[in-house]
């Protein structure tokens, strides 16, 4: 069972029917009026059908109404408005406020990614990275400066890979990408166009994909053999893209950590003779 129900609504918001956003909607209004209802009592007071409401609820990860408010019921939560009174910053904001709110901020951020994101899919992702010819990363922005971090740790432990932040060199490069070459296209909207286009030209080419992204049906998951989710759903004017770049950072330590499990010896002897080509390089 999946555990974080708020977390998933959130994420799927953008791709659920008006029906459905109109149950999204009453359900995170105030979670907690719900777990004594029925399917039947949900349906009436929404106004949508019970179809509906078993649909939403297996769309948003759960097999069933039971399990989707047991899920509520073990988060304790609150609604959306005092979360984020948690961690809004104010100008006359203390040190220590800042630390704390950053704080939870940041948990929150790592423990709503791993409650949504599939398992299966990082394997899968895993094993794309392990069987690629050429690894090449695209991204724009903050997706850009994530991606120079996923080719530092891949190549460190023995996996060189390329990030290529340009988006005429993505394109040029994706170009000459052909069958067994893998590109990880991050981008946290998913429609960042310059990106979303590289990744199209080298899936024509017969290259695999890897997304990460905040948005399951964004435009780039399209284009995906393996669609990372993220979740962060951060202001990017208050915040400047920290918890994303942090969400984002974290299923690459998920994805490195998969590597080592998986091909432990390989990624040790890759880790010893990248470090000792850099040892002479301190003081």
């Amino acid at each position: 069972m999946v555990a974080n129900a708020i977390s998933f609504i959130h994420s799927r918001y953008d791709s659920l029917t008006p029906s459905e956003k109109r149950l999204a909607k009453y359900i995170l209004q105030d979670p907690s009026v719900i777990l004594p209802m029925t399917v039947s009592e949900l349906s009436s007071v929404t106004g949508v059908s019970e179809a509906t409401v078993i649909r939403f609820v297996r769309g948003v990860g759960f097999n069933t109404f039971q399990d989707f408010k047991l899920s509520l019921a073990i988060e304790n939560v609150t609604t959306e408005k005092n979360d984020d009174q948690d961690i809004t910053l104010f100008s006359k904001d203390s040190a220590e406020d800042i630390l704390r709110k950053v704080k939870i901020g940041c948990t929150r951020t790592i423990e709503s990614t791993a409650s949504i994101v599939n398992p299966q899919n990082l394997v899968n992702a895993a094993d794309f990275i392990r069987s690629a010819k050429r690894i090449e990363i695209f991204g724009v922005g903050s997706s850009a400066a994530v991606g120079k971090i996923f080719q530092y740790k891949l190549t460190r432990v023995g996996y060189p890979s390329f990030s290529i932040e340009d988006p005429h060199m993505q394109s040029i490069s994706a170009a000459t990408m052909t069958t067994g070459d893998l590109v990880v296209g991050i981008s946290l909207s998913g429609s960042t166009k310059d990106t979303v286009d590289a990744v199209c030209v080298a899936k024509e080419h017969g290259a695999n994909v890897i997304c990460i992204t905040d948005h399951i049906k964004s435009p780039i998951t399209k284009y995906a053999d393996v669609v990372l989710e993220t979740y962060s759903r951060e202001n990017p004017i208050k915040n400047v893209a920290g918890r994303s770049i942090l969400a984002q950072i974290y299923l690459v330590e998920v994805l490195t950590g998969l590597l080592y499990s998986t091909d432990t010896q390989y990624v040790q002897k890759a880790g010893k003779e990248t470090a000792k080509a850099v040892v002479n390089k301190l003081y």
